[in-house]
């Protein structure tokens, strides 16, 4: 019988399984690697998993967060809701850390380490060591594109002191392995990229993290009373608590007594302008800056290493995030966030896109920041590719009347059979309903929905477009048989969603060298869609289309995918593996070789689609669409 201290790690073999998450298995991709001994048995286990984010479209955070609480904290810390890195990680700053790791994060698949697991008794033989080997040397992990993610956090509880010593072997572990500190977040990341910069870091030289048990910047996290923090640090307090002309004569009256008191920092390292700008009170921060806090504003040296203005910006950031994705709704900025953020710009020399606080406020509310979005929300370039979408729908539908499928006074119940990529977002009651005269009438709102994006600088509303399309007979008839506006917004929204860079990046490709598109401003408002979807009166709780089949470009959804197929690999090479407990591998599962773009009945036809849907795509536009009119 084999003892520990005879174990060797060559006479170990493994074995890989790839399994679908149960709730997103096309996102979620479960790597499950064990290793076994001939005569020890099951003496380690890896469990993995690798996301697809390019399948999230805009809702990364909502479904990372249905996978874990791990997930969904390793999602807020370094990604945005479109599942990009956020900018502080490649702009310079403290919490930048080493700065190796950037904008390349937008572009690999993350493999992320959830658990692993090594008998105690061969603990300190090289056997976890060995399977971070195996796993990159395996086929579910693409060299030069994926990067192995991790966050070395002990999950049981235990003492402090306890605590903290296996935080330290853990990271230890993970760098001793290659891995280095993202930012500096909890996080640590292994590149594929044999020349990525991580790589050339050495050990002794990797950050510490900002905020984290023991590694605190250099400040002790301790829970104090609302009693202590008043006693203790009463400009603060009162900075926190009060506001208006009390706050502001609170401020004067202790600077009067001591000038060095607004200099001050707390337990955690942070300044009365700090804090003005993390609870955004406004009248606080006028008349901090009126004093002279310009040295205080570059301060990093707390317990998050942000500047005051980074953490007015994480706290917009944080206050919006929650309301997208646990309200549903997000109803803007509020006003006191915007003049703090005004107060600020204009104190920092930035742009603040107008004169007044008023106009900022208005341009701003719906975080705009190229200050020409229709109603503070429509960028141009959402616009553009809206009114593609609508200028293409009715070309399609004008192949469909073509077609001659309707027949006098028979619907055609079927929108499979009218091949035009929008009328699969009429909803089924409708569908005995869709006439010829009714078809004319759908397709004369997307004309009108064309003509205003074009030839106006308005934002779109049901009301503007109902008013213009009350001349038009078909229109009338299409809404007294219960057609709404919403609807052909609903199919323009989404199939702009599927062909944008959350999707599959398709109107980029066809209109990224085009003068009409390179002309058009860029903003943070391009790419919100749930935001336009909101403004436009699609609601997150109600069921949109598309209600029927597949014909419709982009309508393919993860809740389309039945496929229910496992991915193993084993032999007997002598490497290390790990296959997790059942009740962690349970799901539906998925074959990596499936493509799963479009299922086979519909592939053939939507190419056929597609041969004649790009040409009339790429022709110019009718007008200038509005570039005498961006400013």
């Amino acid at each position: 019988m084999a003892s520990a201290e005879s174990f060797q790690l060559d006479d170990c073999s493994f074995s890989f399984s790839m399994q679908g998450n149960y709730d997103h298995p096309r996102i979620f991709r479960n790597i499950n690697l064990k290793v076994t001994h001939p005569e020890l048995g099951h003496v380690g286990s890896l469990y993995a998993v690798k996301i697809l984010r390019h399948l999230c479209e805009n809702a990364f955070l909502e479904v990372m967060d249905d996978h874990s609480d791990e997930l969904q904290q390793f999602s807020l810390a370094l990604f945005d809701k479109f599942g990009r890195v956020k900018p502080w990680l490649y702009q310079p700053g403290n919490r930048r850390g080493t700065g190796a790791w950037g904008k390349e994060l937008d572009n690999s698949t993350i493999v992320y380490v959830l658990n692993a697991f090594v008998n105690d008794k061969l603990r300190g033989k090289g056997l976890g060591s060995k399977m971070i080997e195996s796993l990159l040397a395996s086929k579910y992990v693409e060299t030069g594109t994926d990067t192995l993610m991790c966050w070395p956090e002990p999950a049981t509880k235990m003492e402090q002191n306890e605590y903290e010593e296996l935080k330290r072997k853990q990271v230890n572990f993970f760098r001793k392995n290659g891995f280095r500190r993202v930012g500096r977040t909890g996080f640590f990341g292994y590149s594929t990229d044999p020349v990525h910069p991580s790589h050339a870091i050495p050990l002794e030289e990797d950050v510490t993290e900002i905020g984290g048990d023991n590694e605190t910047n250099g400040f002790k996290i301790k829970g104090l009373s609302k009693e202590e923090i008043a006693n203790q640090y009463p400009l603060h307090f009162a900075i926190t608590n009060t506001k208006g002309q009390d706050v502001v004569d609170t401020i004067k009256s202790y600077h009067e007594t001591n000038p060095a008191s607004i200099h001050e920092t707390d337990a955690y390292g942070y300044t009365p302008i700090h804090i003005a700008l993390c609870v955004a009170n406004p009248d606080a921060v006028r008349v901090l800056l009126e004093l002279g806090v310009k040295e205080d504003m570059k301060n990093t040296n707390n317990v998050e290493g942000t500047t005051p203005f980074e953490s007015l910006t994480a706290t917009m950031e944080s206050s919006r995030t929650f309301s997208e994705t646990v309200l549903g709704e997000w109803k803007g900025y509020e006003n006191k966030e915007l003049e703090c953020e005004f107060l600020m710009k204009r104190a920092m020399g930035e742009s603040t896109m107008s004169d007044t606080l008023e106009e900022y406020i208005a341009k701003r509310k719906f975080g705009c920041t190229c200050g020409i979005c229709a109603g503070g929300w429509l960028s141009k370039r959402m616009r553009f590719r809206l009114y593609c979408g609508a200028e293409e729908a009715r070309e399609m539908m004008d192949d469909a009347l073509a077609m001659g499928l309707f027949k006098n006074h028979v619907p055609c119940s079927d929108p499979d059979m009218l091949v035009d990529c929008v009328s699969d977002y009429l909803p089924p009651h409708l569908y005995s309903s869709i006439y010829e005269t009714f078809y004319i009438g759908w397709q004369s709102i997307f004309t009108v929905i064309a003509d205003f994006l074009d030839r106006t600088g308005q934002p779109l509303s049901t009301d503007t477009i109902v008013a213009r399309s009350a001349s038009e007979t078909s229109a009338k008839f299409f809404f007294e048989k219960g057609g709404q506006v919403v609807y052909a917004f609903d199919a323009l929204t989404d199939g702009a969603l599927q062909q944008s860079p959350l999707g599959d990046g398709f109107f980029e490709q066809v209109w990224q060298d085009q003068d009409v598109w390179i002309k058009l401003p860029r903003c943070e408002n391009d790419l919100e869609f749930n935001l336009v979807r909101q403004m436009l009166g699609l609601t997150r709780n109600v069921r949109w289309g598309p209600y029927h089949g597949m014909m419709c470009i982009g309508s393919y959804r993860e809740k389309d995918d039945e496929s229910d197929s496992e991915e193993s690999d084993e032999d007997g090479k002598s490497m290390n593996g790990e296959n997790i407990d059942e009740d962690d591998s349970e799901g539906r599962k998925t074959d990596e070789s499936v493509d799963l773009s479009l299922p086979p009945i519909e592939r053939e036809e939507f190419k056929r689609l597609m041969d004649g849907w790009v040409p009339s795509f790429v022709r110019p536009v009718p007008t200038n669409f509005g570039l005498d009119r961006l400013d």
